[in-house]
């Protein structure tokens, strides 16, 4: 079974951004291209990976040190960082994946 590239996208869009949050690339005049660029949008995405790693690791310490008494948005933090962590790291195996398939092709 193969799933399109525009179905993996969307998906890690909802999964790092949640349901809240949606994103609509930006269109320049005269072009489909997203104004930012493949690389902008990866610069983005490994950007709101470590706000999340780092919001999780701020509530996990405030919770050790008894400052906040919440285990319930912790444990939810926690587990948000775990997956978008998951993500990131499944998207960088696939293209590595795919650089080597393309590296080994013959011509």
């Amino acid at each position: 079974m193969t799933i399109p590239i525009s179905a993996i996208g969307k998906a890690a869009e909802q999964i790092a951004l949640g349901p809240q949050q949606s994103v609509e690339p930006t269109k320049s005049a005269g072009s489909a291209e997203p104004a930012g660029g493949f690389g902008s949008m990866l610069t983005n995405a490994i950007g709101d990976l470590e706000k999340t790693q780092n919001a999780a690791a701020t509530q996990a310490q405030q919770l050790a040190t008894g400052q906040t008494n919440d285990i319930s948005s912790v444990v939810t933090a926690v587990q948000e960082a775990q997956l978008s962590m998951q993500l990131a790291s499944q998207v960088r195996n696939k293209a590595v994946e795919a650089y080597t398939e393309i590296f080994h092709t013959q011509i």
